[in-house]
């Protein structure tokens, strides 16, 4: 410690406040090295993070030393300085949560991915129960639907093609979706 540092320590709180006005780096050590470790202790009972505690003082200290003349202090050194490492604490712990919450929310945000491949498997699923009753249907309805479904053709086309009436071909049509609706109806219940 140096003389103008013993010097300081003698002073009362007011004139320290004041010399940290006037950027005395010595009056600055002085109040770094008598309220460095109390600080830290008073912020670790509530973040148990030594190194977020160091971040939390240390932040403190240079706001101090840059505000310098702005500094006002309306209370005791000390209580201004704890108050200070409170509210500073209770930022970071906001934070900490705020920070926690979009982390959560973003999770959430991708449990619909999740449920995109459970739609997915769902979907296949239900496409394959489509490609099986088809493949049992009888083949005058297989072949309508097919075309209807596959080719995209009308039930005219698909008549023209068929060499059907187009009464037939509808109704055949009307018998494939309804097998096919009754078919997924079942695999729905057994789900």
């Amino acid at each position: 410690m140096s003389k103008k540092s013993i010097q300081t320590s003698a002073l009362p709180e007011e004139d320290i406040i004041e010399l940290i006005r006037q950027n005395d780096n010595f009056a600055f050590d002085l109040l770094y090295e008598k309220y460095w470790n109390r600080l830290l202790h008073f912020a670790f009972r509530y973040v148990k993070d030594s190194y977020a505690c160091q971040e939390i003082v240390q932040e403190l200290f240079v706001q101090l030393h840059t505000s310098g003349p702005r500094l006002k202090i309306n209370s005791s050194l000390s209580a201004y300085l704890f108050v200070a490492i409170r509210n500073r604490v209770y930022n970071y712990l906001r934070n900490t949560a705020l920070y926690k919450k979009h982390i959560t929310l973003a999770g959430k945000k991708l449990m619909p991915s999740h449920n995109n491949v459970e739609q997915a498997i769902n979907f296949m699923d239900v496409q394959n129960k489509i490609n099986d009753t088809v493949c049992h249907m009888p083949e005058k309805y297989r072949t309508v639907y097919l075309l209807h479904d596959q080719n995209h053709f009308t039930v005219k086309k698909i008549s023209e093609v068929l060499n059907r009436p187009v009464n037939t071909v509808e109704k055949q049509l009307r018998k494939a979706m309804y097998i096919l609706r009754d078919r997924l109806v079942m695999h729905e219940m057994t789900i």
